[in-house]
């Protein structure tokens, strides 16, 4: 250990001299290459509020706000957001909480995009090392989108309570008001004015038939439904708007309440209810933003138009169904529902050649939620809700792959299996198939003592998160920008039709995290050294603990003693451009190696905690950097793994000052902070 005692003062010796100047200091990151962590510009984000936004508008709002320097039409862009942008993120005890969005993030991409698909009809597309959260038999954790199976559990939310907000929208430039009623403002007549309303219970279920079942145009509004008492309702609806109907009942055909009037239409864009076809209606972000009270109102008359309810004998099973031809207007459904606990499965169908889709609730559980919080006008399907409610239909497909870490948990604590989970009957058959059901994992919950052994049973069965099961991972390609939101502290978000997990590269975290404009250093990619010239990042600052340190940021290539042609061909690149990024790749760990002999002043040297540190390429690095006599800092990075092993970095260069961190969950990035200051400030 001499020799060892010995590098470690000469490394010592070095940086006190080295950094005592007030030069910036050139500090590399070195270690493996880049991956981008983001969304499709299509796939929208649930906000705190309640409402849906496609994220790449997030970035173009926030753009306009403060637009970025983009005179070198950069890869890749990371924008400060207003401190008022806030979804619902995910805590390690699986409950959901507003936080707020620091930044917004856009990457220029060319490659594969994987669309992942699931059990309950969810949908979204991401970059290939997007992390979902899920349950696998390590337990709960994070794995990317590359690595889903067919079957693996992801988690999707089961409840959430919008933040308190009222809707608010200025009126329509083509309105005129007068005190307590409005006109559109006609050319050439004076159309009729209609009575001012706010948004009650009696105007969101008034919002719901016209988006329901009614032809909704720029100057007309037609409302058809076989039963006369939605109709009458429709009819009353108007006349609180001051305006009178028209019936019309042809022979054969469904009659139809028809109210004429441009000021209708043209108000009720105040509350986000546009003119739109079948296919283009939607939940307004009025009602998403609105109170319970007026949620359910909502709600209760969507179903009585177009909602069903099946026999105790339907073939298809046993459902509470709300059909319609916009996808949109489901998933805006399905978040409405999210605030009684009822999580729904999207379908999608074909009839006479026409797409619609399904949301289905199935389980006398949530049957009885239904039932509880919104229920139905029409007695026929409340009729039938109340058989289905007093079924017990249980389905048994709702199970996680945990007996492993449970097993673990109950040996710690030294319980029975009939104490720890109220039976032994079935565990045998359990254990084999790694299969629980959460029905039982809610009821050992009651039971199991508040212990850090059986943390993970009380989270499941109380959190905010229900899980749902991967059945398709399809890559497509994509050429443009894909988009990802930094969320600090919990590092998740959920999109209408699933929840995710932000991740990035840690030279772009600490240029981020202390960068006037919050900067990246370079572009992420999933396509190995994809990063093929070294990049810096000047005049970086930081401060901790009343130190003070400007560096110059370099994130090199991906270190490697080989760049194979190969690698590129496996993501569909011809032969010859394969060739040349390998040897674009090669140069630029050439370059990396020179400026790591010539241009650095000090190195942060990023392993991976999960994988084996003795291989060639980091033998011949530290060897690089102790024959520079350089000072370096060693990340053991992915401790959120299951498999990662701090201590297995440590015994591989025990010479050298081992940080623990996960750049993924931003874990322990203030000792980072603080050692980075320490030793080169």
């Amino acid at each position: 250990m001499g020799l060892l005692t010995e590098l470690k003062s000469s490394i010592a010796r070095a940086a006190s001299t080295l950094f005592s100047e007030e030069d910036p200091k050139r500090i590399g990151i070195y270690g493996p290459p880049n991956a981008g962590k983001c969304l499709g510009p299509d796939e929208k984000v649930l906000l705190a509020d309640g409402t849906h936004r496609r994220i790449e508008d997030v970035y173009e709002e926030v753009a306009a706000s403060d637009p970025p320097d983009v005179s070198d039409d950069p890869h890749e862009t990371w924008l400060e957001c207003p401190a008022d942008i806030e979804v619902p993120a995910l805590r390690s005890d699986l409950s959901v909480e507003a936080t707020p969005v620091s930044h917004v993030f856009r990457q220029r991409y060319d490659g594969q995009l994987y669309r992942v698909r699931t059990r309950l009809g969810r949908e979204v597309t991401v970059s290939p090392e997007h992390p979902f959260i899920a349950a696998t038999a390590n337990g709960v954790g994070t794995v990317r989108a590359d690595d889903l199976e067919e079957g693996t559990r992801v988690a999707l939310l089961s409840s959430y309570t919008p933040a308190d907000g009222a809707w608010s929208s200025e009126l329509s430039p083509d309105l005129v008001s007068d005190g307590g009623t409005v006109t559109y403002d006609a050319t050439y007549h004076r159309p009729k004015s209609v009575q001012t309303r706010t948004l009650d219970p009696d105007l969101s279920r008034f919002l719901a038939l016209t988006i329901a079942e009614a032809q909704h145009e720029d100057g007309f509004i037609a409302f058809a439904n076989e039963r006369e008492q939605l109709r009458e309702e429709f009819r009353a609806g108007v006349e609180r708007f001051g305006l009178a109907t028209t019936t019309y009942d042809y022979d054969g055909k469904t009659p139809v309440v028809r109210v004429n009037s441009r000021s209708l239409t043209e108000y009720l864009k105040q509350f986000d209810c546009y003119p739109a076809g079948s296919h283009g209606k939607r939940v307004p972000q009025s009602i998403l933003t609105a109170d319970d009270a007026s949620v359910v109102a909502f709600l209760r008359a969507l179903f009585d138009c177009e909602g069903s309810v099946s026999p105790p004998d339907d073939d298809r099973g046993r459902y509470v169904r709300f059909s319609s031809a916009s996808r949109d207007l489901v998933v805006g459904v399905g978040t409405l529902l999210l605030r009684f606990g009822i999580v729904g499965k999207i379908r999608d169908r074909t009839r006479a050649g026409e797409t619609y889709y399904e949301l289905e609730i199935g389980r006398s559980g949530q049957h009885r939620q239904f039932r509880r919080h919104v229920g139905f006008d029409d007695p026929a399907k409340a009729s039938r809700l109340e058989d289905l409610c007093e079924i017990d239909s249980k389905a048994n497909v709702h199970t996680l792959p945990l007996m492993e870490v449970l097993e673990d948990a109950r040996d710690d604590l030294g319980m029975t299996q009939a104490a720890f989970y109220g039976e032994n009957k079935h565990v045998a058959r359990m254990c084999r198939r790694n299969s629980i059901t959460i029905d039982r994992l809610e009821s050992m919950a009651e039971d199991l003592p508040g212990h850090e052994a059986v943390e993970l049973v009380h989270n499941v069965a109380t959190g905010d998160v229900t899980w749902d099961t991967v059945v398709e991972t399809e890559p497509v390609d994509h050429e443009g920008y894909i988009y990802d939101l930094t969320v600090p502290e919990h590092h998740t978000f959920a999109t209408a039709d699933g929840l995710v997990v932000h991740n990035t590269t840690l030279a772009n975290r600490i240029a981020r995290d202390w960068t006037e404009h919050g900067d990246a250093v370079g572009p992420e990619s999933h396509v190995p050294h994809e990063t093929r010239r070294a990049r810096r990042k000047e005049n970086v600052e930081i401060e901790r603990d009343g130190k003070s340190v400007r560096i110059d940021i370099v994130d090199t290539p991906g270190v490697t003693t080989k760049v194979d042609y190969t690698e590129f061909l496996e993501h569909d690149m011809e032969k010859d451009d394969a060739v040349r990024r390998s040897r674009e790749a090669t140069e630029g760990v050439a370059e990396a190696m020179h400026w790591l002999r010539e241009d650095v002043d000090g190195v942060v040297y990023v392993l991976d905690a999960a994988e084996d540190p003795f291989t060639q390429v980091n033998t011949m690095l530290i060897g690089i950097i102790e024959s520079q006599d350089l000072p370096v800092l060693i990340l053991a990075n992915k401790i959120d793994l299951e498999e990662a092993s701090v201590q297995r970095i440590k015994n591989a260069f025990p010479q050298h000052e081992t940080i623990p961190l996960s750049a993924l969950e931003g874990d322990n990035m203030d000792e980072v902070y603080d050692k980075i200051a320490e030793y080169f400030g």
